[in-house]
């Protein structure tokens, strides 16, 4: 009787435990906070996690679920069409994002992704060139979070424009950027007249000086930094006023050009995401509210140095301390139970070219904005002189088609010549021309180049570039932008909210993340949306 009674005592008692526990979390969680870091491949987790605290990374990892198999399914890899297939929950095919910059074929000329003549900037003395997401085709998950619950409040914070803007969508209450001339953050009478007061008091504190009061040095003892080159390398560029790529990096106060290409500019960010939310009440009312968060010096600091140097480690080791800063303020602020973290990237990073070939690996340079003249002169050679491309960039060849079409050749006929040309190159895989039903690439390439081609805004001709290859203008540090694992394969992980410790290895698209997100929510997908909600995460 006695063991019986105990029995059922302790079931009782674990049911109501569980209930209890069940209770503690919301439906919905209170708030969303998007993270995104700026060229961080999927292996950077474990590369640099032994220079990691217990508060960034870590605690993610160990407390939230990993998965380990995201992907970008398309090409271009590049920030913008990142940052817009993580919010809309669709491939650049779909949203329009193709790329940073892309050649306006009514225009004649190149444009930028979120440039809009029709907004003003907001913040500084300049009185044109505003930013916006017009250009984005498709809603966001902050989009429809806006439109389902009037109350709700989104925010986007990055050094970029463009990591500001896609992420919070058209309906954003405020998406703020980095102004490298006068080192104020900044925004477009598309969101508002007057920036909020305490952004004002921001950028008019003597604060926005104190991230470049020292110089930047190494954050550890330099035997704790494994996974890099050497200080001095050939593969490294150097700080205006250097002569050697090495620490200390000398940082002169009032140098705001500069500050981003520190990892100081993370810390920047972090702080006025904090201010944001204790100023705006993120998560402190009755509605859900989100906010999305970039961190962009890890791209530049990629680019300069490369994702071998020992300035690409530093720089993560220090985002880590900024991630447990964020981490703890909102646990203590608002409640794990009652946010929902979740941390990907916009894109990965190739190796520096130079240094692949000095493993003997296979890489190159290919340098684009050299070949136009070329390519022009080598279909005169077919056609007669004229000027047969408008534009070439990231691996896209715009083609003149005014004068094409003046001239009776065939547009199939240029555009084939265009591929024989390319093909010629070396470091050039395959080719594909979707108007003119040209292709020379495998399924499992083409597929992946269709993804990210949008007639109107996409190069009448686009090329692949060979694994290990990169199209920059340097030699030194290195880029991204192809389809290979290095490019494509970032992290993804859940946290807080009703979000169970695990990992997976399932295969997931980047543009399952907003219906992911939407489901849990219960608002509706983007307007685009063609991802599906990961059903393989574990919720408590």
């Amino acid at each position: 009787m006695k063991k019986g009674f105990l029995l059922l005592f302790a079931f009782v008692f674990t049911v109501e435990f569980l209930n209890a526990q069940k209770n503690i979390y919301p439906a919905t969680p209170k708030l969303v906070v998007g993270i995104v870091i700026d060229q961080m491949r999927y292996d950077f987790l474990w590369r640099f996690w032994d220079i990691y605290g217990e508060g960034g990374f870590k605690r993610l990892v160990n407390d939230g679920f990993l998965c380990r198999n995201a992907r970008y399914n398309y090409f271009l890899t590049t920030t913008a069409p990142g940052h817009s297939t993580i919010y809309t929950g669709t491939s650049p095919a779909i949203h329009g994002i193709v790329d940073n910059n892309w050649y306006d074929r009514q225009k004649s000329r190149m444009i930028y992704c979120a440039s809009d003549s029709v907004t003003k900037t907001v913040g500084n003395l300049l009185t044109s060139g505003g930013s916006s997401p017009h250009n984005l085709l498709s809603s966001t998950i902050t989009d429809e979070l806006k439109l389902a619950f009037k109350e709700s409040r989104v925010i986007g914070l990055a050094l970029k424009d463009r990591s500001a803007i896609m992420p919070a969508g058209h309906l954003s209450d405020g998406s703020f950027w980095y102004d490298s001339k006068t080192g104020n953050w900044i925004t477009s009478t598309w969101y508002m007249e007057t920036l909020p007061t305490w952004l004002d008091g921001f950028n008019k504190s003597s604060k926005k000086d104190s991230y470049m009061a020292a110089d930047w040095t190494l954050l550890l003892p330099r035997n704790k930094y494994m996974e890099c080159t050497n200080d001095t390398v050939p593969y490294e560029n150097t700080f205006p006023g250097e002569t050697l790529p090495v620490f200390p990096h000398k940082i002169s106060k009032g140098n705001f050009f500069l500050l981003p290409n520190t990892p100081f500019a993370n810390t920047m960010t972090k702080d006025i995401a904090i201010e944001a939310l204790r100023e705006e009440q993120l998560g402190k009312r009755e509605a859900i509210d989100f906010l999305c968060i970039s961190f962009s010096s890890t791209d530049l600091i990629g680019h300069a140095f490369g994702p071998n140097s020992l300035e690409t480690a530093d720089c993560y080791a220090r985002l880590d301390r900024d991630l447990s800063s964020l981490l703890q303020f909102l646990d203590s602020a608002i409640g794990k139970e009652n946010i929902l973290v979740f941390l990907t990237a916009d894109h990965g990073v190739a190796i520096n070219a130079a240094l692949a070939n000095d493993q003997q690996l296979n890489g190159g340079f290919f340098q684009a904005d050299s070949l136009r003249n070329k390519l022009n002169m080598f279909l005169s050679s077919s056609f007669g002189q004229g000027e047969w491309v408008s534009a070439m960039s990231d691996q896209q060849v715009y083609l003149n088609q005014e004068y094409i079409a003046s001239s009776k050749i065939a547009g199939e006929d240029v555009a084939e010549k265009v591929s024989e040309f390319l093909l010629m190159q070396k470091g050039v895989l395959c080719t594909v021309a979707p108007k003119y039903h040209l292709n020379t690439c495998a399924p499992i390439i083409s597929n992946t180049l269709m993804n990210g081609y949008y007639p109107a805004r996409s190069g009448d001709v686009i090329y692949s570039l060979a694994p290990g290859w990169i199209d920059w203008s340097s030699t030194k540090g290195s880029s991204h932008g192809t389809l290979y694992d290095y490019d494509t394969h970032v992290p993804l992980i859940w946290y807080g909210w009703k979000i169970d410790h695990g990992s997976s290895a399932e295969p997931v698209d980047i543009p399952d993340i907003a219906p992911t997100i939407a489901d849990w929510l219960r608002i509706p997908y983007p307007s685009g949306c063609s991802g599906k909600p990961i059903t393989d995460i574990r919720l408590k």
